[in-house]
């Protein structure tokens, strides 16, 4: 199992990762749970039990966390909005092929059908 790949891991073991890695930034930068909770907007006690794993922590807190530890570009998988396909981009430009809508167009005109359909045959018929 790749370290990245949390697809076969509970939610309480990617939680504890999770904290694990917050705990891990804030030590790395050699912050105290109480500054890091006072420049986080959040309990020093929810912290605590974050990073011990003993406790669930809310989306905000998290968000404050990480905008604490400097580390929001972490979210940026979850709300960047999807690359636009070059495909797209084309036909939202109108650009090349794609300067006019495409016109529909048939393989003969349907006035006049009726009387070709008296003048053409199979060549069966005698």
């Amino acid at each position: 199992m790749s370290l990245y790949d949390l697809g076969p891991l509970s939610d309480q073991q990617i939680l504890a990762r999770l904290a694990g890695r917050l705990r891990s930034e804030r030590l790395q930068r050699n912050i105290t749970q109480q500054a890091l909770a006072d420049l986080a907007g959040v309990g020093v006690a929810t912290l605590r039990r974050f990073e011990s794993g003993e406790g669930n922590l809310s989306l905000l807190n998290l968000i404050a966390l990480l905008r604490a530890l400097e580390l929001m570009n972490l979210l940026d998988a979850l709300v960047r909005e999807p690359d636009i396909s070059p495909m797209a981009s084309l036909r939202e430009k109108g650009a090349g092929i794609y300067s006019e809508p495409p016109l529909r167009q048939r393989a003969r005109p349907e006035s006049g059908l009726a009387g070709d359909a008296e003048r053409w045959s199979w060549g069966d018929e005698e």
